[in-house]
C-alpha cells in the first residue's frame, strides 16, 4: 500500500513538474521564426501595427505604438525613426495582436525594410487579468495585456541583439584608417582612434566618414576616459549618428554595453558634437577602438 503511494505521488510530482514547465513558457515570448544571428549589422526601425480590432479602443494603435517605440528605444534594441523616416529604417518591426476569449497574442514580425526579407518572428500570448491596473483607469485591459506581451517579446529580442553585438565584437576588425590626432591609451601600449562607418541603407563616402570620425574624436575619448574610471576597459564605446537632409547631425545615440545611465555618459549624450555635417542624410556608426602598438 505504501509502495502504491509513494509512485503515485511521485507521478503526480512529474505531472506537476511539466505543468509548471508549460506555465513557464507562457511568460516567455517564442521564436516562431529564428531570429537572425546578425541583429548587429541593423540600428534604426519603424513600427508597423496591425490589429484584429476586437479591442475596445478604436484609438489602440495610435497609443499603443508610441509607448513601444519608448520601450525600443529605452531598452537600447533599435533606435525607432519618425513617421516621415520611416522609409529609411534599416529594419520594419512588424506587429500583429490578436484576443482570444480570455488571452491576448501579440505577434512581431522583424522585417529588413530594404530587401523585405523576414529576419525572424516572436510570439507571446498573455491572459487578460479583470484585475489587472494599469495606473490609468482610461487603460483597457487588453492594453494591459499587450503591453506585457511586448515587454517579453523585447526581453527576447534584447538578449538575442546583444548575443549578435559580443558575436560581431569578437570577429577580427576590418582594417583601420590612422590613428586620429589626441587618441589616449587605453593602457600604456594602447593607441585608440574612432573609426566609423555607413550601414547597407546609406551611402557615405570613406572620406566623409573619416571627417565625421575627426570630429566626433572628443566625444568618443570622452566616452571612453568614463567608461576606463568604472572599470568597464572591455566594452567599445559606440555612437549612431543620424544626420538630417541638409547634412546637419540630428540625433546620436550612445551605445556604451549598458552602462548608459552613468552620469558622466549622460553629460556626453546631453551635447552633440559640433560641426560634424555629411553631404545627405545619411546613418553613421562610429566606435572607439584601442589596439596594442
Amino acid at each position: 500500500m505504501k509502495r502504491v503511494s509513494f509512485v503515485g505521488l511521485l507521478l503526480g510530482a512529474v505531472l506537476l513538474l511539466v505543468s509548471a514547465g508549460g506555465c513557464v513558457k507562457k511568460d516567455v515570448a517564442v521564436e516562431t521564426a529564428p531570429l537572425t544571428d546578425n541583429l548587429s549589422a541593423y540600428w534604426t526601425c519603424a513600427v508597423a501595427y496591425a490589429s484584429d480590432a476586437h479591442g475596445e479602443d478604436a484609438n489602440e494603435a495610435f497609443n499603443f505604438v508610441p509607448w513601444f517605440e519608448g520601450r525600443v528605444r529605452e531598452r537600447g534594441v533599435f533606435d525607432p525613426l519618425a513617421r516621415d523616416e520611416g522609409a529609411e529604417a534599416e529594419v520594419t518591426l512588424r506587429l500583429e495582436a490578436s484576443q482570444g476569449d480570455d488571452h491576448v497574442s501579440l505577434r512581431l514580425n522583424v522585417v529588413d525594410t530594404r530587401t523585405r526579407v523576414s529576419l525572424g518572428e516572436l510570439e507571446a500570448v498573455t491572459v487578460v487579468d479583470a484585475s489587472a491596473d494599469a495606473g490609468d483607469a482610461s487603460e483597457s485591459r487588453r492594453i494591459v495585456a499587450l503591453r506585457t506581451a511586448a515587454d517579453r517579446i523585447l526581453d527576447k529580442l534584447q538578449e538575442r541583439r546583444r548575443t549578435s553585438m559580443a558575436k560581431a565584437r569578437r570577429a577580427p576588425a576590418p582594417a583601420a584608417p590612422p590613428p586620429l590626432p589626441d587618441g589616449p591609451p587605453v593602457g600604456a601600449s594602447a593607441v585608440c582612434s574612432t573609426q566609423c562607418q555607413a550601414p547597407a541603407s546609406t551611402s557615405s563616402s570613406h572620406g566623409e566618414q573619416y571627417r565625421v570620425a575627426a570630429g566626433v574624436n572628443d566625444t568618443m575619448k570622452g566616452l571612453r576616459e568614463c567608461l576606463d574610471r568604472v572599470g568597464a576597459q572591455l566594452v567599445v564605446p559606440a555612437v549612431l549618428l543620424r544626420f538630417a537632409p541638409d547634412g546637419q547631425l540630428r540625433h546620436m545615440r550612445v551605445d556604451v554595453g549598458g552602462f548608459e545611465q552613468l552620469e558622466c555618459i549622460q553629460h556626453l549624450r546631453a551635447r552633440l558634437p559640433r560641426n560634424v555635417t555629411t553631404s545627405r542624410a545619411s546613418l553613421l556608426r562610429c566606435e572607439y577602438r584601442c589596439t596594442l602598438s
